[in-house]
């Protein structure tokens, strides 16, 4: 899947220059919140003024639409066999060649609500080409990044995996359902 995503985004071209543009760099909603520790008002960079945010956030955009490559995306996704393994393997393969591509210029404090991001912008593409995705499978392919991540840095995820592991999946379906109950 890399290598189709690769060839989308131009293998060698330069990463764009930061540009901030309106509505990219979503504010986090408060469980990504919650997963990035409730850091408090002032601690950390912002995701909606951070420059290597938003440059990350427009290459990758311009990525998957400008170039088409959501496209081979979709195809890849349909192809994957497991739905959680080929979101997972799909939306890290983008954050990793964007974080390479832009000379690691998200900052690490934003890394897990950028690679959230993607995943959503992934799931989205799927569900556009017709997948279906319970919110717990979009959790699941989070869990797998994360674990995929800290193991790839030489980190011992075993004690995070059996905390993981002790969270319901089925929980954040009925989070879902709860809150397309609650009228507007």
């Amino acid at each position: 899947m890399a290598g189709l995503i690769q060839q989308q985004m131009g293998a060698g071209a330069p990463a764009p220059q930061p540009q901030v543009q309106p509505g990219m760099g979503q504010a986090p909603m408060p469980d990504e919140q919650m997963a990035m520790g409730e850091m408090e008002e002032g601690e950390g960079p912002d995701p909606d003024t951070d420059p290597g945010f938003q440059q990350a956030m427009q290459f990758s955009m311009e990525a998957l639409y400008g170039k088409e490559a959501a496209k081979n995306v979709a195809k890849g996704l349909k192809a994957g066999g497991n739905p959680v393994d080929a979101l997972a393997n799909t939306a890290y393969e983008i954050v990793s060649i964007v974080d390479e591509r832009t000379d690691g210029a998200i900052p690490d404090e934003l890394l897990v609500l950028f690679a959230s991001n993607i995943l959503e912008e992934v799931a989205e593409i799927g569900e556009a080409a017709g997948m279906q995705y319970q919110p717990a499978d979009v959790a699941m392919a989070l869990k797998q990044m994360i674990l995929r991540f800290l193991g790839e840095q030489g980190l011992d995820t075993t004690q995070l995996q059996q905390a993981m592991d002790q969270v319901n999946p089925e929980e954040f379906n009925r989070l879902a359902a709860e809150d397309q109950e609650v009228p507007a």
